[in-house]
């Protein structure tokens, strides 16, 4: 009796997930990434530091290894509620070898200014498709992508106030958004 009762009050200690393919690559080449929990389908998650990230898309790209050279898609999520972060996700594509990799830089709330907007460096110089993509991100979520050629916002006017994919963001009410019962919005 006395062992259960030794054996239930011990802490259980889950052991990090294993590094992956795609993480060992990048440690093999200096790159710190840490192993997150696998996307649907077995894709393998990883997060990293914003300023890895332009040199790690680089040689995800170019090496015969990898060939991780389709964008697929820039997006953003307000992760503050959850994990006190702001996440830019990157999903990345291989034609040759038929893989995925998602690529989260997660930039720590507390860590940004009041006033200010979380920030990562832009890929556009490296993927072209990524202009729209943070676009959109910067104007829904409020990630500012450093060295984007073109930083507007391209969905809400530019005159729009917050962002609103925002846990925070408080939606306005005017005569598109009047809460009348008899509305069919």
């Amino acid at each position: 009796m006395a062992e259960e009762k030794e054996k239930s009050t011990e802490k259980i200690v889950e052991a990090p997930p294993e590094i992956g393919r795609f993480g060992q690559f990048l440690k093999e080449h200096g790159i710190a990434s840490e192993k997150l929990a696998d996307a649907a389908g077995g894709v393998e998650v990883i997060s990293m530091d914003a300023k890895d990230l332009q040199s790690s898309l680089k040689i995800l790209r170019s090496s015969e290894e990898t060939k991780l050279d389709l964008l697929l898609t820039v997006s953003g999520v307000d992760s503050r509620q959850s994990g006190g972060t702001f996440d830019s996700v990157y999903h990345l594509w291989s034609y040759d070898n038929l893989n995925e990799l998602v690529i989260k830089v997660r930039i720590k709330a507390d860590e940004v200014e009041e006033e200010s907007l979380p920030a990562v460096p832009s890929i556009t110089n490296m993927w072209p498709a990524a202009n729209w993509h943070e676009r959109e991100t910067y104007d829904l979520v409020g990630i500012k992508y450093l060295g984007h050629p073109y930083p507007r916002r391209i969905l809400n006017p530019w005159d729009w106030d917050g962002h609103p994919l925002r846990h925070d963001y408080v939606q306005i009410v005017d005569a598109l958004n009047d809460k009348n019962p008899h509305s069919f919005r």
